[in-house]
């Protein structure tokens, strides 16, 4: 059971707590409260601030629930894992694991909900990775990222302000639109990051050149024939960031995606490149909900 002081305690008073407890230089005095966390870096101050900042309409840290913080931390995480959110999201986990473990200001250790994924590292797909791997993205691409990042900001000024008001105005204890203004907040604010990370390793494809390509890439259109039917479709594989199915630009993790650029198998714990598909391969492809289907690769082209 928590103690008295424990229940009234809010989660910024927790988080002052922590604050206080770090050395001059940001870093924590010991060696951090989880296994993957680090006593090496500053602590991400940030990222502890929009946390609170999401849970405010909580009267004590005592009562947050894990579906919250599971809930909190996959939005972080969003549709693509950076190192930008993991490290946000380990800043997280420390924070709580020290509120139960060192200043016992919760019964059990929240730490334990905050999933931190890893970034995928794959040949031939263009994700949000270590330093060293660039992202490749389309022109056409790069300039929707800047616009989105752009429109977000704005939005999130906006919302800033709103908050702001709802907060000067009166009792925001129980105000269910301010708290739906302050989870849209937190996803756009989530939404930039990822973006700002993406823009941050961005490679532009050039793509001023035309005519056919020895292999499948990112930025090449590809048009395959079913062996059965002999229906023909064109794709454009581009970065997950870009990916209209719809329109069949299609990422390397799609089903399609996976069979033009395999993923590198596992051997002995060691990961083996796979080589991409080119013009006379034949490819199996397993799209949901159906089976295994056939196709012969026909053209490889830059356009």
């Amino acid at each position: 059971m928590t103690s008295e002081i424990a229940e009234t305690t809010t989660i910024r008073e927790a988080l002052e707590m922590y604050v206080r407890s770090l050395k001059p230089d940001g870093k924590p005095k010991a060696k951090s409260p989880t296994k993957s966390g680090s006593a090496d870096k500053p602590v991400d101050l940030n990222a502890l601030q929009d946390f609170i900042r999401s849970f405010e309409h909580r009267s004590a840290l005592s009562e947050l629930t894990p579906k919250e913080i599971g809930a909190y931390a996959d939005k972080i995480n969003g549709t693509g894992t950076t190192p930008q959110a993991a490290e946000r999201l380990q800043a997280v986990k420390d924070f709580l694991a020290y509120s139960n473990k060192t200043a016992k200001l919760t019964d059990e250790n929240l730490a334990r909900y905050v999933r931190i994924r890893k970034p995928r590292n794959r040949k031939g797909v263009a994700v949000i990775s270590n330093g060293a791997q660039p992202i490749e993205l389309t022109s056409e691409g790069h300039a929707q990222l800047q616009a989105e990042r752009d429109k977000l900001a704005a939005e999130i000024e906006v919302l800033a302000r709103d908050i702001h008001k709802a907060r000067a105005d009166g009792d925001v204890t129980e105000n269910s639109p301010l708290d739906a203004a302050r989870e849209e907040h937190a996803h756009k604010e989530a939404r930039v990051q990822v973006i700002k990370a993406t823009l941050e390793k961005a490679v532009i494809i050039d793509q001023s050149r035309t005519g056919e390509s020895d292999v499948v890439k990112i930025g090449v259109r590809v048009v395959v024939e079913d062996i059965v039917s002999k229906k023909q479709t064109d794709y454009t594989l581009v970065n997950s960031t870009e990916a209209k199915p719809l329109e069949r630009r299609i990422s390397a993790d799609s089903p399609m995606g996976k069979a033009l650029i395999p993923p590198p198998k596992k051997v002995d714990g060691e990961e083996i490149p796979q080589p991409p598909a080119k013009v006379g391969d034949e490819v199996e492809v397993a799209p949901p909900p159906g089976g295994v289907k056939s196709y012969k690769i026909k053209i490889i082209s830059i356009s």
